[in-house]
């Protein structure tokens, strides 16, 4: 099972770290620091075990991705994110800010119940876009290093 529930308010990603779900869990909770600094100490948790998570949890991830209908701009976004997370890893670049931060990011949005949980229709996924716009402009100059070692362009529109 992708999500286990101790209690309504409290969801966990079964197969995560538990300090890392206790982090992720204090975002919809308790936690009222700033976005920048959220990502900052969720990052700082994102270990070996936690980046292998997120490796095995990478199809529940595509699916939430594929189904974003009402955000293609968010979908693109953790489309490259995804991207990138799976060719770092590849290329060994597991313990670099920009790989830790690119899979915070996404398990932020895969967790859901987050500082705004993603089922409140129309504002759900506005903490998610956050998150993500934040680690993309943080590491906008290795993210475009990346695509450019690739022979690919990055989007203009990033």
């Amino acid at each position: 099972m992708l999500l286990v529930s101790s209690s309504p308010s409290h969801r966990r990603i079964a197969s995560l770290p538990e300090v890392l779900n206790r982090h992720l869990a204090a975002g919809a909770d308790s936690d009222r620091s700033s976005v920048a600094t959220y990502i900052d100490r969720g990052a700082a948790l994102v270990d070996a075990a936690a980046l292998h998570a997120l490796h095995r949890l990478r199809r529940p991830l595509q699916l939430k991705i594929e189904q974003l209908e009402d955000s293609a701009h968010l979908r693109r976004r953790l489309e490259l994110l995804s991207t990138y997370f799976d060719e770092a890893s590849a290329d060994g670049s597991l313990g670099a800010p920009a790989h830790r931060e690119v899979a915070f990011a996404l398990l932020y949005f895969l967790n859901g119940m987050d500082r705004i949980p993603d089922a409140l229709p129309e504002i759900g996924l506005l903490d998610d876009a956050m998150v993500v716009q934040i680690v993309l402009q943080r590491h906008a100059a290795t993210f475009r290093a990346h695509w450019l070692r690739r022979r690919r362009s990055w989007p203009s529109e990033l």
